[in-house]
């Protein structure tokens, strides 16, 4: 079984955001053919550790689903279906104990998907948290399901996390800035805050910002906002942004902007302005891009067609729902901000431009046009006379450049001033 540990470790290796994963893909295992769940069930209490990983693995397959069902208010408790399936979660639980160490990390991933549609995430924590493994296979495991059942109020203590932060995994230090995330832990975030300031890697600072995402309190948003003016990086200066709309003190955010709209270069404007467009429904984005426009920032052409697209979203609604009167109120902020900010006067004085200089490059062309159409005339003036057109119809050739059909056919037939004239 110990081969087995390290073949999981090396499949340690699909990165952080592997939590989002809905299969037990990084585990090998073998499904036998014609088994039921209640056949890998019994296979949970086999005396071989390789048997009970498989099962575990196999079922694991199915957590979601057994997440579901165990957390239908609806369906009859006293079903098969539902009385297998409590079963099966509470050998899961009870397989956290094991000595085994792949018994463990595989039970574990089974609890991440089972918890993806568990309502009764809390009573997972505590069962999570008494692993004692270093293997880091199981560290990483037990990270990813805190993360998966954790919120901001519950108890994991500081000296828990650091330990995950100590790791010497590389893997397994950096998964744990999600779960910090998780918890909004502001202490911690304090101390990794040091940490990005110690560091030059892009790559490490970036992944420090994983523990950010979610509600950063004031004091971290004034580093942010001085990182954002100050960073070389492109990618660290958009992770910045990306965070902006999730800080606690969102007012904070877009008066910071509002003064500093100016220092922002032109390039990061237009990369705050496309994030926050995608959202332009909600409070912030609507905040936001008011501001931008207010400033005399000119969109892309598409930014008002797809402004109108949202605002008609409502428009054929006899009654709104809560929210959607506070998404149409959000979107109308951004309308008048168009209307009535600097934007279309910037707008329309960009158009002008650009008329002026089709404008001119009109001219030229019509001079060039009047030249070649001059000597083209005389020119078909000189044949026309050669084959005694009468004055007649050289004259509408000119006047309209162009001759109509009956007149066409007189150049074969010429009028009677062309024949007394021969």
């Amino acid at each position: 079984m110990k081969k087995i540990v390290f073949v999981l470790a090396s499949i340690l290796l699909l990165g952080i955001s592997s939590c989002e994963e809905e299969s037990f893909s990084r585990y090998p295992s073998v499904a036998i053919p014609q088994f039921s769940d209640e056949d890998y069930f019994i296979q949970l209490s086999d005396k071989n550790p390789e048997v009970v990983y498989n099962a575990a693995i196999n079922l694991g397959e199915r957590a979601s689903g057994f997440g579901r069902m165990l957390s239908d208010e609806k369906i009859d408790k006293k079903s098969s279906e539902y009385i297998g399936a409590k079963r099966i979660y509470r050998k899961i639980v009870e397989l956290l104990n094991s000595h085994d160490d792949s018994i463990v990390a595989a039970s574990l991933r089974f609890l991440q998907l089972f918890s993806n549609n568990y309502t009764a995430k809390a009573e997972i924590l505590n069962p999570v948290l008494k692993i004692k493994s270093n293997n880091p296979q199981v560290v990483y495991e037990q990270i990813i399901a805190l993360e998966h059942v954790a919120n901001k109020d519950s108890d994991i203590a500081d000296s828990t996390l650091r330990k995950f932060l100590e790791n010497p995994s590389w893997i397994v230090s950096r998964s744990s800035y999600l779960l910090i995330d998780k918890l909004e832990n502001e202490n911690l975030r304090t101390e990794l805050i040091a940490r990005y300031k110690t560091v030059s890697s892009e790559t490490e600072k970036l992944l420090i910002l994983n523990a950010f995402k979610n509600q950063p309190g004031d004091n971290i948003a004034d580093f942010f906002f001085n990182e954002i003016l100050t960073s070389k990086s492109n990618k660290i200066r958009y992770a910045l942004y990306d965070i902006l709309g999730n800080c606690k003190n969102q007012e904070k955010v877009l008066t910071w902007l509002a003064q500093n709209y100016g220092r922002i270069i032109l390039d990061d404007q237009k990369y705050l302005f496309e994030h926050y467009t995608a959202t332009m429904k909600e409070k912030f984005s609507s905040k936001l891009l008011a501001i931008f426009l207010n400033n005399g920032f000119i969109p892309r052409n598409d930014f008002f067609s797809l402004l109108d697209e949202k605002i008609d979203e409502y428009s054929d609604k006899d009654s709104l729902k809560p929210d959607d009167k506070e998404s149409l109120n959000n979107l109308k902020i951004v309308e008048e901000a168009v209307i009535s900010g600097k934007v279309m006067a910037a707008y329309w004085q960009s158009l002008r431009r650009e008329k002026q200089a089709l404008d001119a490059k009109m001219a030229g062309l019509k001079a060039e046009y009047d030249v070649v159409a001059k000597e083209a005339g005389s020119r078909i003036d000189e044949i026309f006379r050669k084959y005694g057109v009468s004055e007649k119809i050289r004259r509408e050739y000119r006047e309209n450049i162009t001759i109509s059909r009956d007149t066409l056919k007189s150049l074969f037939a010429p009028d009677e001033e062309s024949k007394n004239r021969k």
